[in-house]
């Protein structure tokens, strides 16, 4: 009789453990963000005090990502839908969410957003077509501005539990850190780097350019896309009219593209965006990554 009053308490001790496991899980604000830069922002910051989700991991292009009918019938019913702004989140335009759960974490620096290369054009009824350039969307790759939306994410995710104040703030000050450290290594390896012969596989670089003088000219190449004569008749174009030596890539590239590249004398960097989940490690990991990839090309230089 003893043995079995042991079980029937054990058993019940079970279900009430997983009752108020349910009921944790339940209680817990559930967030979703757009791309990888904000789940690494508001995971450092909140930790398990929320349910993160981040369903745009399935694309290599989170930006170009257009969410299936169950997963906006889910962003519905969730308490915060933190954007990246700036133009990021174009599948906006094809879906119907509460305005009340959308945050745009890039609003601290609006002022600060650079246009991008590519336009578009739409109509004004009977004022006929216009041109207008967009927004160039890549914000956080200026680490000036990552820190004021990590701010905006704190500030947020505070709002929705104020009862964990103290601690997202401790955490965010751990963030802000780390970040500050990466603008202060990225600034220093830029004041000599100015000249740095570079070429962008793709026109996603612009904070990196403007923030740290890492200029060079964009291309439109994707990394998994062969390269064809056209192309590599363009980089050598590139290479006899402004020196060009590097060429950064947002992936690693095909092997057959790094090969044909180093055949005219142009050295493939990877210099991963981060818009979507890295390649491995973190936020900060890849990052220093891409600092070293840009050191080693440095050093090379004559």
């Amino acid at each position: 009789m003893l043995l079995l009053a042991l079980v029937a308490l054990t058993g019940c001790k079970n279900a009430q453990t997983e009752a108020n496991r349910a009921e944790e899980r339940a209680a817990k604000p559930v967030v979703y963000v757009s791309n990888y830069p904000l789940l690494y922002f508001a995971s450092r910051i909140a930790g398990p005090s929320i349910e993160l989700h981040f369903p745009g991991a399935v694309a290599p292009d989170p930006a170009d990502w257009n969410p299936p009918a169950d997963t906006v019938a889910a962003m519905q019913q969730a308490d915060l839908i933190l954007l990246s702004g700036a133009g990021f989140e174009s599948w906006l335009m094809n879906v119907t969410l509460p305005e009340s759960l959308l945050v745009d974490t890039s609003e601290p620096y609006a002022s600060r957003l650079l246009p991008g290369e590519e336009s578009f054009t739409h109509s004004h009824g009977a004022e006929g077509e216009h041109a207008h350039v967009g927004t160039a969307r890549n914000t956080w790759l200026d680490f000036s501005l990552a820190l004021e939306q990590a701010g905006a994410v704190k500030k947020v995710l505070t709002s929705v539990q104020p009862d964990q104040k103290d601690t997202f703030e401790t955490n965010y000050q751990a963030l802000a850190a780390d970040l500050k450290d990466l603008e202060e290594a990225y600034r220093q390896f830029a004041t000599g780097a100015s000249s740095l012969p570079l070429a962008y596989s793709h026109p996603l670089y612009a904070y990196y350019q403007h923030a740290y003088g890492l200029q060079g000219p964009s291309l439109h190449w994707e990394p998994d896309a062969p390269l064809d004569d056209d192309m590599l008749h363009e980089i050598a174009h590139l290479k006899e009219d402004m020196g060009i030596r590097y060429l950064v890539w947002e992936r690693t590239p095909l092997e057959t593209s790094v090969q044909k590249l180093a055949e005219q004398g142009i050295t493939s960097l990877v210099v991963e965006v981060m818009a979507g989940l890295p390649e491995s490690g973190d936020f900060l990991d890849g990052m220093r990554r891409n600092l070293d990839a840009l050191r080693q090309a440095g050093a090379q230089q004559p």
